[in-house]
């Protein structure tokens, strides 16, 4: 066996037809995937293993497929690509392209007027659902079909009038390490899997992780797929003049390369699906429109019966995270979906029990609606005020 293969396989990676020899090699893992005996065999249609990914992103035919950057431990990150993506690059970036004389210089001509979506999964590894959910979609634009067998020309069709991009997975390194799914996992064992735990075995925790950036390896007896091989948080990798990570300065490159109108970045958490609320610190009228689709998506999640609560409009909160940094890379209107990992647990855990668990059809029902009700709020009503294209004078 080659010192190539012999990588690969280490990683759980097979080697896959036509694979190019310049990729960087799958290095072995610092610490050793989680097992945990609790968790029952994943269903057929859950596709979330990296070299699931790969396979199906090196094989699309209908849309393309690029790697944007890689991981420290060589994994590609693959962005694919559905629609017309052949204009040059903007003559100028967001932030001055939209104080400038003309807002064409970074928009450019679009000719067919169609807004660019992106909607990026698994930036947290251990968060398989929406991994899940970005795989069956692109199967279905592949095939006609997702994994499941099932037709859905509402959504195919809602993509056709976008010019559409999926990353569906933004932290292979995490995802390698993390088992397929986390469903029927308690508290306890569910924040192990997701942010990981100290050597003398105490909970890292949600809040606790966020304490380091990036988190001290040489201190956890397991560091959970939160983070990449390199310790760090992606979703918080959002400090300018900062960026840290390949796979965050991949992704704001992304959507200011391509003047991404709006994102849904695909997470999931131990309580009912649902679409948070955006950030006030965007702009006034973005922060608006983003409580208005986060009520419709809620709304449509809640008649799906996945959540008891009936939704409310809510109100920005301060967040400062990669949707933050999607808003200045490219002005996109950018919404975070949190699918449930498992079940709907009232908001104190880890004292109260879940009130219901969730099927694994149901646990990616939350990004099939999210995209489609997303999708159509977007063609009643433009994303983002581009401006009016008219040259404005000094």
């Amino acid at each position: 066996m080659k010192r190539r293969e012999f990588l690969a396989a280490a990683a759980g990676l097979p080697m896959l037809a036509g694979a190019v020899p310049a990729e960087p090699q799958i290095k072995a893992p610092r610490f050793a995937p989680y097992r945990n005996d609790k968790l029952e065999p994943r269903a057929d249609f859950w596709k979330v293993r990296p070299q699931e990914i790969i396979e199906r992103c090196r094989t699309v035919k209908k849309g393309r497929a690029e790697i944007i950057a890689h991981t420290p431990l060589g994994y590609p990150i693959y962005a694919v690509f559905y629609g017309d993506f052949n204009e040059p690059p903007p003559q100028t970036n967001w932030s001055a392209g939209s104080s400038s004389t003309t807002w064409r210089n970074f928009t450019g001509d679009r000719k067919d007027g169609k807004q660019t979506f992106l909607f990026v999964a698994g930036v947290h590894g251990a968060e398989a659902e929406t991994v899940a959910g970005a795989m069956n979609v692109i199967q279905l634009l592949e095939t006609g079909r997702d994994y499941r067998g099932k037709e859905d020309p509402v959504l195919v069709d809602l993509v056709s009038k976008y010019r559409f991009i999926i990353v569906p997975c933004g932290n292979m390194d995490g995802r390698s390490i993390s088992p397929d799914h986390l469903r029927g996992l308690d508290f306890h064992d569910f924040r192990v899997a997701s942010q990981g735990a100290w050597k003398d075995q105490a909970l890292v925790g949600w809040r606790g992780s966020k304490a380091w950036f990036p988190l001290p390896l040489d201190r956890v007896a397991y560091p959970g797929g939160y983070p990449n091989a390199d310790g760090y948080n992606i979703m918080h990798d959002a400090a300018p003049g900062d960026i840290r990570t390949a796979e965050a300065r991949a992704l704001l490159k992304l959507a200011a390369r391509w003047r991404v109108d709006a994102v849904l970045n695909g997470h999931s958490y131990e309580y009912a699906p649902s679409i948070l609320p955006p950030s006030s610190l965007d702009l006034a009228e973005k922060a608006e429109r983003g409580l208005d689709i986060r009520l419709r998506v809620n709304q449509a999640i809640y008649k799906a019966g996945l959540t008891p609560r009936v939704p409310t409009r809510g109100e920005a909160r301060p967040s400062h995270n990669l949707n933050t940094m999607f808003s200045l890379s490219s002005g996109a209107l950018a919404l975070t979906l949190e699918s449930s990992v498992s079940f709907d647990r009232p908001m104190k855990p880890p004292k109260v029990q879940p009130t219901r668990s969730y099927t694994f059809e149901e646990l990616m029902k939350p990004t099939f609606i999210a995209l489609r009700e997303y999708l159509a709020d977007g063609l009643e009503r433009p994303f983002l005020n581009r401006g009016d294209d008219k040259v404005k004078p000094d």
